[in-house]
């Protein structure tokens, strides 16, 4: 079982990397003015390889409750691991629980699209800082993203990350200041009588 869900959450961090460049591809044609049939198109497929993508995951993995400071550790780590420059890296993970009323695949998903955003801009040297907290019933994921390699709109890009934490109760604010990149997210905490219910 271990081995399957190691190879799940491999599958499914190879899917968020390839959607983010499906994503990065799109902006540019858009960017460049060059075809906007071809960039719509290509908006339309990715938002329906995401939902194919979402829908396989939540099949095949089936659990209802994660804790973020989990995912958030794993997709960073593997994020470190890929990038072929050092940059710094900073997390700041609350000590309370995490844990997100959402399946586990798509909180997965949520953080892996967030994290390509983030890491897009970012040179040698340049910073990633990471917080996690809870705030008012929800589990709160902030990135900031001090980059220096190319500077765009992360309110345009990030329209898909903010449709599909909105299918399971989740929001995002993004903004973008110089070659910085901030993002807040926020998803639907387990509570203590939710817990209680279902046993």
């Amino acid at each position: 079982m271990a081995s399957r869900d190691s190879d799940l959450d491999r599958l499914s961090s190879l899917l968020g990397q390839c959607l983010g460049r499906i994503d990065e591809e799109a902006y540019r044609l858009q960017r460049d003015e060059t075809d906007f049939d071809q960039a719509e198109r290509l908006e339309d497929q990715t938002a329906e390889l995401q939902g194919l993508i979402d829908s396989l995951l939540v099949v095949d993995m089936g659990a209802d409750e994660v804790e973020l400071n989990d995912v958030v550790s794993r997709v960073a780590e593997s994020f470190l691991q890929q990038l072929n420059v050092p940059i710094v890296l900073r997390q700041s993970l609350t000590t309370e629980s995490t844990l997100v009323a959402a399946e586990a695949s798509l909180v997965n998903v949520a953080v892996q699209r967030a994290m390509v955003l983030a890491v897009e801009p970012l040179g040698p040297g340049d910073e990633l800082a990471l917080t996690t907290r809870i705030e008012s019933g929800s589990v709160v994921f902030e990135i900031e993203s001090h980059g220096s390699q190319s500077e765009c709109s992360l309110d345009e890009r990030g329209e898909t990350l903010r449709d599909f934490l909105q299918g399971f109760g989740g929001n995002c604010q993004l903004r973008t200041e110089n070659l910085d990149h901030f993002m807040v997210i926020e998803l639907p905490q387990v509570m203590a009588t939710d817990r209680s219910e279902s046993v």
